[in-house]
């Protein structure tokens, strides 16, 4: 069964994409060879982070799953009795 990709997917693939771009933008710092371009660069990233990010998605997705969580929770409680 196929599934869509759900926003939590999107934003841990963008999430680990840049900090793989961090990892190499870290090691350029402490190398010495680092410029004003570089933090540029990674500031730049940061953005793009952000930009793709559904922020509005990713809550709704979060209260969801919290309220199917708590509804769970009360029918397994109910159903003791």
């Amino acid at each position: 069964m196929i599934q869509a990709i759900a926003s939590e997917q999107i934003f841990v693939t963008n999430l680990e994409e840049f900090m793989s771009k961090a990892d190499k933008f870290i090691k350029i710092y402490y190398s010495g060879i680092s410029d004003e371009n570089h933090v540029r660069e990674m500031i730049q990233e940061l953005k793009n982070l952000v930009l793709d990010t559904d922020l509005q998605q990713l809550e709704n997705d979060y209260q969801q799953s919290c309220e199917i969580k708590d509804l769970m929770a009360d029918y397994h409680d109910s159903s003791w009795y």
